[in-house]
């Protein structure tokens, strides 16, 4: 008879079984038992705290986003200034080519300058206030699609309630760069209904 028939086959444990024999072990070793209760409370504790790190890095991550989140057409059109393509743009910034492209589509670059009219504060006719450049809706052929609002919505940001009543005008320029007064592409004074567009 060959060995294989000598030896009755060896069962495996079941999981209740298993679980007895563990038990019997540890309860014969109480220092055993107690290094596994604190090893298996540590795993739990890490796991929960490993658990609390990706989701606190995951809220930082998120409240970091939060902050360009509005710039990002701004950061899409000047990516494309600076030659890159809407392939590019989409890879870099981890989104979907369709939204890239669609900013590319509808949104343009303008800059604007604020004037103010015999400001105390300032000196006496056109003075600058403040200048800037943003992002804005354009319709089919890159025109502002909507100048009056925007030039309205600078306005009261810039001079807010205490300063509305000043005589003011807002000249708007495509691009990111200020040009020329003549060469805006918009301009609209208050009180006045004076506006021209370009």
């Amino acid at each position: 008879m060959s060995d294989q028939q000598k030896k009755p086959a060896r069962k495996t444990p079941g999981p209740e079984q298993a679980r007895a024999s563990l038990a019997g072990y540890l309860a014969d070793r109480p220092q055993l038992a107690t290094f596994a209760r604190d090893m298996l409370r540590a795993f739990e504790e890490f796991e929960a705290d490993d658990a609390r790190a990706r989701l606190a890095a995951a809220g930082a991550a998120r409240k970091e986003w939060k902050k360009y989140e509005p710039h990002v057409p701004e950061l899409i059109l000047d990516a494309r200034d600076a030659g890159a393509s809407g392939a590019e743009i989409a890879a870099d910034l981890g989104m979907n080519p369709s939204y890239v492209f669609r900013i590319l589509r509808e949104k343009g670059r303008y800059s604007y300058r604020l004037d103010v009219f015999d400001d105390p504060d300032i000196g006496p006719g056109w003075q600058a206030e403040e200048n800037g450049d943003g992002s804005t809706d354009v319709d089919d052929k890159g025109a502002f699609a909507d100048p009056a609002a925007l030039v309205e919505e600078i306005r009261q940001g810039c001079l807010g309630e205490r300063r509305a009543h000043l005589r003011a005008r807002v000249l708007l320029w495509k691009g990111p760069d200020l040009g020329p007064d003549d060469a805006a592409a918009y301009v609209r004074e208050w009180p006045s209904s004076h506006t021209t567009e370009q």
